[in-house]
């Protein structure tokens, strides 16, 4: 595949992994010979809900789609519905009532917590932006996904980064030891290797390459998703760092 192809390949699946933290694009190296086969025109990707559970499960909604080429550098981005999850993150801007809805998630964790392998995708809001290690400090759990900036306007989804859980699959070294143990500089590496001719495939994920720059210089985490077993939701509301948590679906598993 040219190397042009190769670069639209980085930009395109890392540009929608970013900008829906609600979904999760599977970046495995076994999906890199297709993807390579194929003309510069289309990347393929595998995109499933970010449904709790070990990797072992089945999802429930696993798609098989394309990003395709258009002119002056924008592409086709493909459809993803909302859902609950979406749902959860978007509550991440409703402020006034942080504290009722945290009220009643504990509550609804407490009472879902006597089901044994019970797992869920945990959404967090921080009542102030914190570092990665404030972060590690809340809980010994490894969120699965940063969100790098609060939700952004026109009900855009918070700026995020996840583990791709393979080393190439991202469209640079991933296992780099520099970056594999840390979501924010993983998100760094990425942003380090865009250029202003990206700037229109970037749009058409609503993303905006400034923005992204100044997320990755601030290095700032407004928020976390995890997926975990329910019990988590009482260890992560008891800190006060902590000003909003919702849970956006449970499922049974490991």
């Amino acid at each position: 595949m040219p190397e042009e192809a190769d670069r639209r390949a980085l930009v395109w699946m890392n540009a929608l992994s970013v900008s829906r933290p609600d979904y999760r694009i599977v970046h495995e190296e076994q999906l890199l010979a297709k993807r390579h086969a194929e003309t510069s025109d289309f990347v393929s990707v595998v995109v499933e809900p970010r449904w709790p559970g070990g990797s072992s499960m089945e999802v429930y909604g696993r798609q098989d789609l394309s990003i395709h080429s258009l002119s002056d550098g924008f592409v086709e981005s493909p459809y993803l519905r909302s859902w609950r999850v979406t749902d959860a993150l978007q509550a991440l801007r409703d402020k006034p009532n942080h504290a009722k809805i945290k009220a009643q998630t504990t509550a609804l964790a407490k009472k879902l917590g006597g089901i044994e392998e019970l797992r869920a995708t945990i959404v967090v809001g921080f009542a102030n932006p914190l570092t990665e290690e404030d972060v590690e400090r809340i809980s010994s759990r490894v969120p699965d996904v940063a969100l790098l900036s609060p939700p952004r306007s026109d009900s855009r989804l918070p700026i995020s980064w996840d583990y791709s859980g393979y080393c190439n699959a991202r469209g640079f070294d991933d296992c780099n030891p520099d970056i594999r143990t840390s979501l924010t500089s993983g998100f760094r590496k990425w942003v380090s290797l865009l250029d202003s001719d990206d700037a229109n495939a970037l749009q058409s994920f609503d993303l905006n390459l400034s923005e992204l720059r100044n997320s990755a210089r601030q290095g700032l985490w407004y928020g976390a998703v995890y997926n975990a077993h329910i019990e988590l939701v009482a260890e992560l509301a008891a800190d006060p760092r902590v000003s909003v948590i919702l849970v956006g679906q449970v499922a049974l598993g490991q």
